[in-house]
């Protein structure tokens, strides 16, 4: 990326990463894995949507979370702190807060980082949007999957995805519409992001079904 291309505090980056792996080991240690079972699953729910967005789409050398040993170091740490400490771990006061708070700072945050590294390597607007959501949401997608769940974000819900497909939109108004800096545009993504998922979540807004099809709710889909 060029010398202007907006980058994460690294205490930022670092902080979320670890919420996300405690998160994710969480997830495991309630399905009854054993350690490698929550190590993986706290990965994926951490850096997983930088993974998908590396080594799927872009290709551009090797995951980010394999070229500094920090990302594996922190997951590795959040493991350790679930098997030690179990529920403890969710009796600490505003741990759940905390965690919706870092999950709304990281919709804007890390759909801004996916869009720079998407833009930088010459992918079209389509592209670079598409990039950008993976890069928010990819790592929520990838957790649900790998624990035998349908991903929450695929039903009716609080603004999430949707949210992060906003802030995708505003980046881009500002960068190639009004033209402004990569770290005003990026900084005003991510409170815009935070409001608008913090709203939904405050004045009950959610996404809604298509009730066209309601009669077909829950039914297991056709074959053939």
């Amino acid at each position: 990326m060029g010398p202007d291309a907006f980058l994460l505090p690294p205490f930022f980056d670092f902080g979320a990463t670890f919420c996300w792996a405690i998160s994710g080991a969480l997830v495991g240690a309630r399905r009854g894995y054993d350690i490698v079972g929550i190590f993986i699953i706290a990965m994926v729910s951490s850096t997983g949507g930088g993974l998908l967005r590396d080594g799927l789409f872009l290709q551009d050398g090797p995951p980010v979370v394999v070229r500094s040993p920090t990302y594996l170091q922190l997951v590795a740490g959040a493991t350790v702190v679930v098997m030690l400490f179990g529920r403890r771990v969710t009796a600490l006061p505003g741990f759940q807060r905390i965690i919706d708070v870092v999950d709304a700072l990281g919709l804007g945050a890390y759909a801004v980082v996916g869009m720079n590294r998407a833009t930088a390597l010459g992918l079209g607007l389509p592209g670079v949007m598409l990039v950008g959501m993976v890069n928010a949401v990819g790592g929520a997608v990838l957790r649900s999957v790998l624990v035998g769940k349908e991903p929450h974000l695929f039903r009716p819900g609080a603004f999430e995805a949707v949210a992060a497909l906003i802030g995708c939109a505003i980046y881009l108004v500002q960068r190639r519409g009004l033209e402004l800096s990569p770290t005003t545009a990026a900084w005003t993504t991510i409170v815009a992001v935070l409001a608008i998922r913090l709203a939904s979540v405050a004045w009950n807004v959610h996404t809604r079904a298509l009730h066209d099809f309601r009669d077909e709710w829950g039914q297991p889909p056709p074959t053939g």
